[in-house]
């Protein structure tokens, strides 16, 4: 599909913390629900994310890093 980057946001809506990732770390076979429950939000320590493709370069607000 040749995304780049992706959005990924908290699992949790009332925390709403977001970041951009860098998608190139994972092939082309790998699917982002497969990823999703793997993320821990930094801002409240909820486990899980919604992850969408990002096709635009278009910057977004980015607070603190989500790791997974």
């Amino acid at each position: 599909m040749g995304v780049r980057r992706v959005l990924v946001y908290c699992a949790d809506h009332r925390c709403s913390h977001s970041v951009i990732l860098d998608a190139d770390p994972w092939g082309d076979e790998v699917r982002l629900s497969d990823l999703e429950p793997r993320f821990v939000c930094q801002a409240c320590g909820q486990r899980g994310a919604d992850i969408r493709a990002l096709f635009t370069d278009a910057p977004a607000p980015v607070k603190r890093p989500i790791r997974s």
